[in-house]
């Protein structure tokens, strides 16, 4: 099947059959091909003495691949995930900034018990219960939204460590106890540390609350941007909001008191990111806003030291 995207202010997601071609359509009007040829996946290291069954503090790291064909030009694109190498680089290829954020062969050893994060079931185009590949794609002109991304909690210096995502293991898609992709991004900061708007917000408020009733408290951050897409923030574990519900928020401002309730083994903060696009709602990689949120303070520190 042949896909149409056109490049927008916004990320764009798709999830892909073998032998779809993505036309995505850059801001200067050049058209890039992009066909899924192939995809994979397999345990690098594991402590279970079975995969896909849960032992707590197992580990388990694994790979995954992509084989791509763009503009006639074919390209192995490999990502490695419960290492550092998690928090990766996307790929910049004819004009073309891509994220591979998942394959579905990564379920053929990793169950989805932890947060959804699989590719969806039953997506508009696809005739097979799932699509194959998950990406994120840009005009490499551009960012991955048009106004800057503030951080949405205190960043590590340095940038996010895998060692301090949970137990190690919860970075997006990583093996919790060794068998079940993570939905999510943990980092790890103590009891009340603050968190912040990411962007601009229309909308926000919990949908879990423990004085509702539910075992944690959840949070959802809404914006709807002028190119017709919608993305869904969502961060978990806070004590307490510090605004309102319900209630339009500016990027930076102070949300909540996170990683005190509900936290397990060690106190932290839980990220997840979805992109509605194209009537389809695609679960993605937290990372991005991070890698985008590392980029933006850096820009920023440049300015002020040269002021």
């Amino acid at each position: 099947m042949i896909l149409k995207r056109q490049a927008k202010p916004t990320l764009t997601a798709v999830e892909m059959l073998h032998g779809d071609t993505l036309e995505f359509t850059l801001f200067k009007g050049k058209t890039v091909a992009i066909e899924l040829l192939d995809t994979g996946a397999e345990i690098i290291h594991t402590t279970l003495e079975k995969p896909g069954v849960e032992v707590p503090g197992a580990k388990t790291i694994y790979r995954f691949f992509a084989d791509v064909r763009i503009d006639g030009n074919d390209i192995h694109m490999e990502r490695e995930v419960g290492t550092q190498s998690s928090f990766y680089e996307p790929w910049e290829i004819g004009g073309v900034r891509m994220w591979l954020d998942a394959v579905d062969a990564i379920f053929s050893f990793m169950n989805e018990t932890h947060s959804p994060c699989r590719l969806q079931e039953n997506c508009s185009h696809s005739p097979s219960p799932r699509p194959h590949a998950r990406f994120a794609l840009q005009d490499a002109s551009a960012r991955i939204c048009p106004e800057r991304v503030h951080p949405w909690c205190p960043l590590p210096s340095g940038g996010l460590r895998i060692e301090d995502c949970y137990r190690g293991e919860d970075c997006w898609m990583g093996a919790f106890d060794g068998a079940s992709a993570h939905g999510g991004l943990d980092i790890n900061h103590p009891n009340g540390t603050p968190l912040y708007a990411p962007i601009d917000l229309d909308d926000q408020f919990l949908y879990n609350a423990i004085d509702r009733g539910n075992n944690n408290n959840r949070w959802r951050g809404i914006r709807h941007w002028n190119d017709h897409t919608m993305w869904i923030l969502t961060s978990c574990h806070m004590t307490h909001l510090t605004v309102p519900e319900n209630t339009p928020l500016q990027a930076g401002t102070h949300y909540a008191e996170g990683a005190g309730v509900h936290a397990g083994d060690a106190e932290h903060s839980h990220f997840a990111f979805a992109v509605v696009d194209h009537g389809e709602m695609i679960r993605l990689d937290p990372w991005i806003l991070f890698w985008q949120m590392y980029r933006d303070t850096k820009t920023n520190k440049t300015a002020d030291d040269n002021a």
